[in-house]
């Protein structure tokens, strides 16, 4: 599950990275992305995939995997790439959430979807104010 490997990304950046509030803010994503795992698992024990209401043609239309595609760190990731890294992540899992959303009938499970692709959003842009903060101070 994505949300599973996203939980491990950010522990293993927490510890690579030198500065001290992003391994805290790292830390803290990792943390809401075990919520949304249990989220997803709780939607999954309801029949998900019940709740779409496009074809299968037209979800393979919505090329999803395009969404899916990764950056990864290494050992040798600047203190820059530790940040960048993650807003790709992160733009990414906005824009794959935005597009489950808009391919289900069920409110409730829209409103899933809406919540994760806001707070994802919310990811990005702490990440990007941090990245500014450290790497951009003057502009």
């Amino acid at each position: 599950m994505r949300e599973a490997e996203a939980y491990n990304f950010y522990l293993n950046a927490a510890e690579q990275t030198e500065l001290k509030s992003s391994a805290q803010l790292l830390r803290e994503f990792a943390a809401q992305e075990q919520c949304h795992k249990e989220k997803i698992e709780a939607v999954l024990d309801e029949g998900m995939c019940d709740i779409f209401s496009c074809t299968e043609e037209e979800f393979e239309k919505l090329n999803l995997k395009n969404y899916l595609a990764e950056v990864p760190l290494r050992s040798d990731s600047s203190p820059q790439d530790i940040l960048v890294v993650p807003i790709k992540r992160e733009e990414n899992a906005y824009a794959f959430y935005e597009a489950l959303a808009g391919t289900t009938t069920s409110a409730g499970h829209k409103s899933v979807f809406e919540t994760f692709a806001k707070e994802e959003l919310e990811h990005k842009q702490r990440l990007e104010h941090m990245y500014n903060d450290v790497f951009q101070p003057n502009i």
